[in-house]
């Protein structure tokens, strides 16, 4: 092969690698840039006021409408740039995200050891948690009652800490070894606390209200109707919701204690438009089976009232194992949409709400963060060996401060390795794809000879 030709081979060869490694950082990318884009898009969008309505096309399906309205305004909460605007109020609701911010800034604070900083803003949170109970979310109030709870215990107010580690464990039950790793007297008193709810007898909590048929969520279980019975709760505080359209939201703690049953009864406060809600409400309902066209003037009216940028109205049936979902969108313009939707009532059930409301408001849902539990501090190998943390127990944690490994075990193992992701096999199949195309190309190009080549022809004669 002559020297031009080698020089084409290495520079084809080396084409291929080039482009091979720009492939794989291009996709390597890929995502970071989809996650910077969402950010932007995300800073950027004008908050949109949504309601919801699902109303029972029968009498037999009231329960049914009122459960299935409770998830679907739980679960739009979650998409970027939407607001749930509801008939049942919170006095000073406009607090709530100073309230999430003073509470994820003491966590900050908390997991970079400044103790004082983070009881500062948690106290300033406390008052204000307390006054936007029903309207505070789950993991909000048990991030502030983990928070409190370390920092109490690092300040050495120990029965404070125990009392406050112990709501936070009831409201989010999935929070693991590592998300308590700030000393070893908060593992053990977490691990100690964790150990003595599983223990403890249970309870049975019975909820009324005036009126009936609100809807009551215990902790993080499932939503029910009033009256409700609610069991297995274990001896101790319990947080209840009530919550009912035309009426103030309620919410509180209620001691549970062992092998004994509670009863309590929540008087619900009306608005104090109840009764132009009401009617607007039954304007609905009645033009629900109507064209759209009939029934934009009742929708408009109603949209109007809530001070809501779009409206759904649906109307709910149960056919065999599925909702049947039949109405309309009201849009930001003022056009009327129908609306038809069908849920399985089976595993696949959240996720078709999602993508139902996802599609509908076209927005997307927030990534959530620290999925695995509340997160905690940078893990501290030293003080799990000191408490006795091995990783026998089987907990894994995310790792907020180590990007590149950032699951391991309670032995401080790195989970994941290098040859574990997917980019750098990757990056060896391309590596190894340019240099066979190069080993090819200068195998079939000839010997290593600089000098005139030729060619040589053999003719095969057939033996007799």
């Amino acid at each position: 092969m002559n020297v031009m030709n080698r020089k084409n081979v290495l520079f084809s060869s080396t084409a291929v690698l080039t482009l091979g490694a720009f492939l794989c950082l291009q996709v390597a990318q890929l995502g970071l840039a989809a996650r910077i884009n969402r950010a932007a898009a995300q800073e950027t969008a004008t908050t949109k006021k949504v309601a919801i309505f699902v109303l029972p096309a029968s009498d037999s399906e009231v329960k049914s409408a009122l459960l299935l309205n409770r998830v679907l305004r739980e679960n739009v909460r979650g998409l970027t740039a939407i607001e749930l605007v509801a008939p049942a109020p919170v006095l000073n609701s406009g607090a709530l995200p100073e309230l999430q911010k003073l509470v994820e800034d003491a966590y900050q604070a908390l997991n970079a050891k400044r103790v004082p900083d983070a009881l500062g803003k948690l106290t300033q949170a406390k008052p204000l948690l307390e006054q936007l109970l029903p309207a505070v979310s789950m993991r909000t109030l048990a991030l502030f009652y983990k928070s409190w709870g370390v920092a109490q215990a690092l300040s050495n107010n120990l029965p404070e800490a125990r009392s406050a580690i112990e709501i936070s464990l009831i409201l989010f039950p999935d929070q693991t070894n590592l998300e308590y790793a700030y000393s070893v007297e908060v593992l053990k008193m977490f691990m100690e606390i964790s150990a003595d709810l599983e223990r403890r007898p249970s309870g049975i909590l019975n909820v009324e209200s005036k009126p009936e048929n609100a809807v009551v969520v215990v902790d993080s279980r499932e939503p029910n109707l009033t009256p409700a019975r609610v069991a297995n709760l274990p001896a101790g505080p319990h947080l209840v919701k009530v919550v009912m359209d035309g009426y103030e939201q309620w919410a509180g703690f209620v001691q549970v204690a062992g092998s004994e049953t509670r009863d309590i009864s929540v008087p619900l406060r009306p608005i104090s438009e109840k009764a132009l809600f009401d009617e607007r409400l039954v304007a609905v309902s009645k033009v629900m089976k109507k064209d759209p066209d009939v029934a934009a003037p009742a929708l408009g009216q109603l949209k109007a009232f809530l001070g809501a940028d779009e409206v759904l109205a649906l109307e709910c049936s149960v056919v065999g194992e599925s909702y049947e979902l039949k109405g309309f969108h009201v849009k930001s313009d003022a056009s009327v949409l129908p609306v038809k939707r069908t849920l399985a009532r089976d595993a696949s059930f959240l996720a078709g709400v999602k993508e139902f409301l996802s599609g509908l408001f076209e927005s997307f849902y927030e990534i959530g963060r620290k999925a695995e539990g509340l997160g905690g501090p940078p893990i501290d190998p030293v003080v799990l060996q000191k408490a006795g943390v091995t990783s026998q127990q089987g907990t894994t944690v995310f790792d907020p401060d180590n990007p590149v490994f950032p699951t391991v075990d309670l032995g401080g193992k790195k989970k994941e390795s290098i040859f574990d992701k997917w980019w750098f096999w990757v990056g060896v199949g391309v590596v190894v794809a340019g240099g066979a195309a190069g080993g090819y190309a200068i195998a079939t190009s000839g010997g290593g000879s600089g000098g005139p080549t030729g060619c040589v022809k053999v003719n095969v004669v057939p033996m007799e």
